[in-house]
This record gives structure tokens, C-alpha cells and sequence, in this order.
């Protein structure tokens, strides 16, 4: 990575979080559905991972060339061993930030660096999870088959399923996706297709945090 960014950036894990949430805030009346985006909009950047994007925190700040940018990464379990590794990156850059996550997703300020700077962990800042927990909650409460699928899924793992306990809302929402009126499309075309919904607490927190973050109405 060599330069400044030219324009605003939010950082990803990966593909399906990048359309996921770009679908979700087309869902929100946000215009990600112009091409090209337009340039008052962040480009979305996957980081190919946790790590990588924990890894890249502090070269993206140095490089925002006084741009915002923010990062998106799953909290996973324990959620404050996560804010912890955000939060040592932070500071190493001149960002001061609280011991705890906020409920509104965190947004500061890098005194050395003169951008703002966001960190959404999925899917609320306040609970273990990941972008599947949020996608969860965008599946209506009175639809009966993700329950089916929660319990079809736990069946698999004591018949020997090899997910891990870790992805198990991978496995449940991928089995819940598998019934719809076209089984098995990826998340973002899901959204788009309003297979989910997009009106949750934790999804409007998330687009109200992004739209603070990048200034955009």
C-alpha cells in the first residue's frame, strides 16, 4: 500500500461482508446502485480476513491523507478481546478510545493524523457475534424455518457436521438460504432480493454509524 487514499475507505473482512452491507444500505436509501459510487461515498476494501484487517488498521489511518476511514470486523467471542486489539491499534495512531465498545459503534479522531476514524464490530458492539448475527436478525420473527434450520443444523453437528461452534450461524442461516424461493444465493443478492429484511435495531444502528461517519445524509 504506497500513497495517500483517494477518497474515504471502509475496510471489510471479506466479499460477503462488502456486498452485504453495500445491499444493506441500498436497502437504506443510500445509492451504492450508481456506478461508479459516487465520491462522496467510502469505497469499500475487503482486507481478506481478521487479522489482515487488524494488521492494516494503522497503515490505512497513516494513509487516509485526512480522509475518513472506518473498519468493520466481525467481534467473534470473546467481544472485548477484539475491542482490545482494535483499541491498542487505535491508540498506536493517535486515537483515543474508550474501554468498551459503544452501543452507536465507535467513532474518534486521530490527533496525528487529522481523520475520523470508525470501528463497527458485528453484529451490535455488544454482543459475540459476527455479520451473520445481524444478518439473523433481519429474518422475521414469526418465520418458521429458521428454526427448522437452527435445529436441522444442530442434528448435522451430532451427526458428525465438521463446522466449527464458531461458524454454527454460518451453517444455520446457509441452511435457512437454501429454502428460499431460489436456494442458495450469496448474502448481498439475498438482501437484494429482500429474502431478508432490512429494518432491524442493529441494522439501523449499523447504517446510522456509517452515515456519521462519512457525513453522508
Amino acid at each position: 500500500m504506497a500513497g495517500t487514499m483517494e477518497r474515504s475507505t471502509l475496510w471489510v473482512e471479506g466479499r460477503n461482508d462488502l456486498f452485504a452491507l453495500v445491499n444493506l444500505l441500498i436497502r437504506h436509501g443510500v445509492d451504492y446502485d450508481t456506478k461508479p459510487w459516487p465520491s462522496e461515498y467510502p469505497k469499500f476494501q475487503e482486507a481478506g480476513g481478521a487479522e489482515l484487517l487488524l494488521e492494516g488498521m494503522t497503515t490505512a489511518i497513516r494513509l487516509s491523507g485526512e480522509r475518513a476511514v472506518g473498519f468493520v470486523l466481525d467481534a467473534d467471542s470473546p467481544l472485548l478481546d477484539r475491542w482490545h486489539a482494535v483499541r491498542d491499534r487505535l491508540e498506536s495512531v493517535d486515537v483515543d478510545a474508550p474501554r468498551q465498545p459503544s452501543v452507536t459503534g465507535f467513532i474518534g479522531q486521530s490527533a496525528e493524523y487529522l481523520c475520523k476514524v470508525g470501528v463497527w464490530l458485528m453484529p451490535d458492539n455488544q454482543h459475540d457475534g459476527k455479520l451473520e448475527s445481524l444478518l439473523k436478525t433481519l429474518i422475521k420473527e414469526e418465520d418458521p424455518l429458521i428454526d427448522h434450520a437452527t435445529t436441522a443444523t444442530d442434528t448435522a453437528k451430532r451427526l458428525g457436521a465438521q463446522f466449527i461452534e464458531l461458524d454454527r450461524i454460518k451453517a444455520v442461516l446457509h441452511a435457512w438460504l437454501a429454502w428460499q424461493e431460489e436456494p442458495g444465493r450469496p448474502y448481498g443478492t439475498a438482501i437484494r432480493a429482500k429474502f431478508f429484511r432490512h429494518d432491524s435495531a442493529a441494522a439501523h444502528s449499523f447504517v446510522d454509524w456509517f452515515k456519521r461517519l462519512f457525513q453522508i445524509a
